[in-house]
């Protein structure tokens, strides 16, 4: 193994899960693992789809669980009345 690969953190998985939504509208765990293996983090599918799971229930975003895999995305804001 490569031992100068990073170690992810929280706060890692929330920055780049933030980034992708941003960018797509969404994002999942498989995406997140992605996006940081091609930065040079150390990523594993599990590890991040806890701590993706763990920052979404944090930052209150929402969450579309199929079964098979989550997707995640901001919450929607509701329009305030006039």
């Amino acid at each position: 193994m490569n031992a100068s690969l990073k170690q992810i953190t929280p706060s890692v998985v929330c920055l780049a899960a933030t980034t992708l939504i941003l960018a797509e509208g969404a994002t999942s765990s498989l995406i997140v693992k992605q996006f940081l293996r091609n930065r040079g983090y150390r990523a594993y599918q599990s590890e991040i789809s806890n701590w993706l799971f763990t920052v979404a229930l944090q930052e209150g975003w929402a969450i579309n669980d199929n079964g098979m895999f989550r997707v995640y995305y901001f919450p929607t804001l509701k329009a305030l009345p006039q």
